[in-house]
């Protein structure tokens, strides 16, 4: 999911104090390298951890007016392995969604 902005994008201590204000008691929300089969284009990420297997990836883009958020498995093996196998990539997408809209919601209504 892209949340794009016509003016300044917010950094990424804007969005992790953001996510942590509202989502800070139900989900782990950390900065962090970027180390998926994914790859985006920051050095750095802000990862909200729901569990082992489902967990948000938030990265802000200046260039393009953006801030990604996409689902990522937070385990670095697991996240080698889900992304091998089709299969359990598709039984993920229905609940990377949901939290892609949780916390899309939560910045927006943080940052907007």
């Amino acid at each position: 999911m892209t949340i794009k902005y016509n003016s300044n994008v917010p950094t990424l201590i804007e969005l992790h104090n953001a996510i942590k204000d509202a989502l800070g008691g139900k989900y782990e929300c950390s900065i962090i390298h970027d180390r998926w089969s994914i790859n985006f284009k920051g050095t750095q990420c802000v990862l909200v951890k729901k569990t082992g297997m489902l967990g948000i990836c938030v990265v802000p883009d200046e260039k393009k007016q953006i801030v990604d958020v996409d689902g990522v498995v937070p385990n670095y093996v697991l996240d080698r392995v889900v992304f091998g196998n089709f299969v359990t990539r598709l039984l993920l997408v229905a609940p990377w969604n949901k939290l892609e809209q949780e916390v899309a919601s939560a910045i927006r209504a943080k940052l907007s």
